[in-house]
Order: C-alpha cells, then structure tokens, then sequence
C-alpha cells in the first residue's frame, strides 16, 4: 500500500469513532482529513470537494424534457392504479412523462414506459388515459411473455434412456414410453398454434382496462390517439436507440 494511503488508513483509523481531542477543541476526521489536504471542506454539514472526490461520478439519468407537475402525476397515480389491480402482469415499469405536444407512445423493454404530456392532454377522461396506457402495457405483457415461450416449441421431456429399450441398427436405446408422451405432448401443443402476438397484446390490454375498472371497449376508441405523428415517430425511435439523439426543441 503506498505510504500516503497507509497514513490516510491510519488517522480515519484513530479518530472515525471517537475523534481527535485537542486542548481547545475535539477535532473530527472530516477536519483532519481537511488538514491533511486530502480534501476541502465546504464548511460544517458540508460535502467535501476536491479532486480525490470529484474523480468519483455516477450514471445520471436520461435528459428527458419534463411535463408539467400535475400531468405528470395523473399519469403516474392511473399508471399506479392499473398495474396494482393487475397483479397477473408481471410488469413493474417506471412511466415517464415527455414535456414534447407531440403523441408519443413507446415502451423499452419492459422496465420502462414513455408517454408524451401532448397524448396525455388529448385523453378527455381518466378512461381514455387507462385506455392508451393499457395498450402500451398490453404490448409490453406480450412480448415479455413471448420471450419466455421462446423455447416451448422444442421438446420440453427430459430424455430418459430407460433400461430394457429397443435397440435400432447403431446401438442406440430407444425409450418407447418417452416416445409416446413425446406423441401426445405434441398433440396437446402443436407446432404453430399460437395466436399471433399483435392478438395477445390486444387480449392483455383489454383484460389490463377490465382488471383496473374500467371499459375494455375503450381500447377501441382511443386507438386515433395512440398514432404516431411524424415527428413523435422521429422522437420514439431516437428515445429507442435507433436514431440519433434528439432534440428538444418544440
């Protein structure tokens, strides 16, 4: 350890718990430290500065236009309210409310959900609001639970090479038990049988508006709403990464 470590170890050592008695004053390690020149303080209650501190940065946030207090918080409160009385979901994503006029609608992944203050003004009542956020959330439900289908069309049975099977020409067992689940697996799930996954989305967004109070048949009539203007097109993909940065100018 280099020597101007060990002697930083040893006074926050000595004075951490107890601190350091002078004869006028008890003296902490935050000032002993401000002594050693290791850092300066920005006064009593203060956090240090310096160059040793300022090294240290964390990740911020995405710079993201912020919507007016109140918009925000209908949002957050509805979006609260559905996922709470859904608790089939899954989902626990954070909603972000973009200060853009423009009708923006997007997810990312399924940790994270954007909506415009723009949509959100156009959404007359708190069930057209439900209605736009739940076709969102639906889409974000349908892929998540895509994702885990992923291999459910691959054999799911565990080989199991029992012994006493038919042996074919090459010295291979075949199980002819495992052979027959195997036969009626497939049977109960065919190959290709599921709905297409705009129709599970769809199915989830109603069920989403149904759990949370209010009318599936919503979904419907909000579906102007959720259209993408060209420029709200433009923000949602540079927000999904696929364009370049964008800039908020309104």
């Amino acid at each position: 350890m280099p020597r101007h470590a060990v002697g930083i170890a040893a006074i926050v050592g000595a004075c951490l718990s107890t601190g350091c008695a002078t004869d006028s004053e008890w003296v902490g390690p935050r000032t002993l430290l401000a002594e050693a020149g290791i850092i300066k303080s920005n006064g009593i209650g203060g956090d240090p500065v310096g160059q040793n501190w300022e090294k240290v940065k964390t990740p911020g946030t995405p710079k993201l236009p912020p919507a007016h207090l109140e918009t925000t918080e209908r949002v957050e409160m509805l979006g609260r309210r559905i996922i709470s009385q859904n608790t089939f979901t899954g989902l626990e994503p954070v909603i972000y409310t973009l200060g853009v006029p423009e009708s923006v609608l997007f997810h990312r992944g399924s940790q994270e959900l954007f909506i415009s203050e723009g949509l959100v003004k156009k959404c007359k009542t708190e069930a057209e609001l439900a209605a736009v956020l739940c076709t969102e959330l639906g889409q974000m439900m349908a892929e998540k639970r895509g994702v885990r289908r992923t291999g459910n069309d691959r054999d799911t049975i565990p080989d199991s090479a029992l012994p006493g099977g038919v042996t074919v020409a090459g010295g291979t067992p075949v199980d002819l038990g495992r052979e027959a689940e195997i036969a009626l697996h497939e049977r109960r799930h065919p190959r290709g049988s599921r709905p297409p996954e705009t129709e599970g989305a769809a199915k989830f967004s109603r069920d989403l508006m149904k759990g949370a109070g209010f009318d599936e048949g919503e979904i419907n009539r909000v579906e102007p709403l959720v259209r993408q203007s060209e420029r709200g097109t433009i923000l949602r993909k540079q927000m999904s990464d696929s364009a370049p940065p964008p800039k908020w100018d309104k």
